[in-house]
């Protein structure tokens, strides 16, 4: 019988990236039973087809209260704890259900303000009595949570990756197709930017850069559409909204722009390498390794 693995994330993008790809790869080696808890929210989305096509169970939950309840009743063997949102409720369940439990850590981290500096603080301290292992996406995580009191044998530095298969540089013929689905003309110069929460990814500082440059820029704004907003005074900008294939945006564009204030090992950034695009990037740790 195969270990019962429940996957629980506060992931409500509509778009589902990398972290969803990862899942549904894992999924495929059919080594484990597979399920994902997410947000009632996520049943629309069309990644929530594609997981279960590749094998994922998905359940929904619309409180942390459904969040608990649920992973105790489903009795996993492992609970693989995604992001930070849910981690309580987890830490419930799982000891409800006797479940192993890993928390896995996505996003950079930063302190702000003392009050949210000691709710951290009193969350990593509770999480250390009963979290089993840690998996970091990046070495300044790793070395956040030693200093938080997490013992080094917990901890797992667990790198991002994506299919370079999927992810590489354009044929001609590709290039020119993936251009015109985005009305970029011989000869524009075009960046992606790729910003969920505007001020977190700095749409802010994209704009005050590109007001700079004398050189005109097409900007291809893989986001919601506040993000196009805060762009508009610094150049012409293609709300692309969410994609459901975000390499069409890649092999459209001459660079990405990351110019965020919090980042961690972004998807967005390794898919666009892969794709052959240079970055223009804030020198956080998880970007600059």
């Amino acid at each position: 019988m195969k270990p019962r693995v429940l996957h629980v994330a506060a992931f409500a993008n509509p778009a589902g990236g990398g972290f969803v790809s990862a899942l549904a790869h894992l999924a495929r080696r059919d080594a484990f039973d597979t399920a994902l808890l997410c947000p009632v929210a996520c049943k629309s989305y069309e990644w929530t087809r594609a997981l279960s096509a590749a094998g994922v169970r998905l359940s929904y939950a619309a409180t942390p209260f459904d969040v608990a309840g649920t992973v105790a009743r489903f009795g996993p063997s492992i609970v693989h704890a995604h992001f930070a949102d849910w981690m309580l409720p987890a830490m419930v369940g799982s000891a409800s259900a006797r479940a192993r439990l890993a928390w896995h850590l996505h996003s950079g981290v930063t302190e702000s303000g003392r009050l949210r500096g000691l709710g951290r603080r009193v969350k990593y301290a509770g999480a250390r009595r009963v979290v089993e292992r840690f998996f970091c996406v990046s070495p300044d995580i790793v070395a956040y949570l030693r200093g938080h009191g997490v013992p080094p044998d917990r901890l797992t530095e667990l790198p991002n990756g994506v299919d370079l298969e999927r992810f590489r540089p354009p044929l001609a013929r590709e290039r020119v197709v993936a251009r015109a689905r985005f009305d970029l003309h011989p000869g524009e110069r075009a960046i992606a930017f790729f910003g969920r929460d505007s001020l977190v990814k700095g749409a802010d500082r994209l704009a005050a850069a590109l007001d700079a440059t004398a050189r005109p820029f097409r900007v291809v704004a893989v986001a919601p559409s506040q993000n196009s907003i805060a762009l508009l005074g610094a150049g012409r900008v293609i709300d692309a909204g969410y994609l459901a294939d975000v390499r069409e945006a890649l092999w459209a564009c001459d660079a990405i722009a990351l110019p965020s204030r919090v980042e961690s090992v972004t998807y967005a950034l390794l898919e666009a390498r892969a794709c052959g695009l240079p970055a223009v990037a804030t020198p956080l740790a998880g970007i600059v390794r």
